[in-house]
């Protein structure tokens, strides 16, 4: 099999931005607070199970607490399934590489591939499988699971292999990242064996993940708390409800005129998704040889503008600006 030269950087110019855990150079425990300090600035694999509701032991909610910094994620380097987990990535990565003499699998340690389209999204690989006879790249996600989950996770009703839906998500995230087409699940599931499932590219999941995640994130920028869910209700009445500097009144002045800004800048933000939609549909109707079309009492350009090079703009220092934000509050 003739190998092929892999540099990520050159790879991602397209699709996705490459991110190194280099922390202090001198350990995996630095390497690996580097990567959970980047985890926090956006959406990865691992969360949109959450946030699409199919993560057993976690809720969107408990995802937004973390992320806007209301709540440190649960340490569990610890726990015994983790601890297995991570011993033997390593070994079945070795394995799959060893039954797949066609592929060339390369380990994805240490780095966060960043979209270039959506930045918010990132994606953490276990490892790059790339296919010769295709020339395509594909993902390979490592998964461990004690006998019990192994039987009911991983296999449908009829007793069938198949891949859990909240992992199914974790690697749509990673294909909307990427740009991949395919790939593989390998996994220890308590069987004689560890087993493996192929995945493909679909468009529609692909555009759900991506919409979940921008949706997601709208939230932590704006600090504006998720739908909650089940026992997410008592956790959040908990919470303390307001921040420092934040004074409590009764104005129905103010709380109709924040109701207003909300209604008006949910409107504003429909109106700029549909507004982006038909745009996309003008731009494919004048396509690539045309610089514009006139139909009726309207005219669409769509053209290659050039701007000439401007001198670098000195930086600005520090500066302290004051922030406006409304959020509805859940009520008892």
């Amino acid at each position: 099999m003739k190998r092929v030269t892999v540099n990520l950087a050159a790879k991602s110019t397209g699709t996705f931005d490459v991110h190194r855990f280099k922390g202090d150079g001198t350990t995996k425990e630095s390497r690996h607070q580097a990567w959970l300090a980047f985890r926090a600035k956006g959406v990865g694999g691992s969360d949109m199970g959450t946030i699409l509701g199919l993560n057993p032991y976690s809720t969107p909610y408990e995802l937004w607490l973390e992320k806007t910094g209301r709540q440190q994620p649960e340490d569990i380097s610890g726990k015994w399934a983790i601890v297995k987990g991570n011993a033997l990535e390593v070994e079945l990565r070795r394995r799959f590489r060893k039954l797949h003499p066609e592929y060339q699998v390369i380990d994805g340690t240490d780095i966060s591939l960043v979209s270039k389209q959506h930045p918010l999204m990132h994606a953490s690989l276990d490892g790059f499988v790339y296919d010769e006879a295709s020339d395509s790249w594909g993902i390979l996600e490592i998964k461990t699971a004690n006998a019990n989950r192994g039987r009911t996770d991983w296999h449908d009703d009829a007793g069938e292999l198949i891949a859990p839906a909240y992992y199914v998500a974790q690697v749509t995230h990673y294909m909307a990242v990427t740009g991949f087409r395919w790939g593989y699940f390998y996994a220890d599931i308590g069987e004689a064996e560890p087993v493996e499932v192929r995945f493909e590219r679909d468009e529609d999941d692909v555009s759900a993940v991506i919409h979940a995640a921008e949706d997601f994130w709208g939230f932590v920028t704006r600090d504006e708390m998720p739908a909650l869910t089940g026992a997410d209700v008592d956790k959040a009445q908990s919470m303390p409800p307001y921040p420092d500097g934040y004074e409590q009144v009764v104005d129905h002045e103010f709380d109709d005129l924040a109701a207003m800004y909300s209604t008006y800048a949910q409107a504003e933000s429909n109106a700029k998704k549909a507004k982006e939609k038909i745009a996309d549909q003008l731009k494919a109707m004048v396509g690539a040889e045309r610089e514009g079309l006139i139909s009726g009492g309207w005219k669409a350009g769509y053209r290659t503008v050039h701007y000439k090079e401007k001198p670098a703009i000195e930086a600005k220092p520090a500066y302290d600006q004051r922030r406006f934000t409304i959020t509805q509050l859940k009520t008892k």
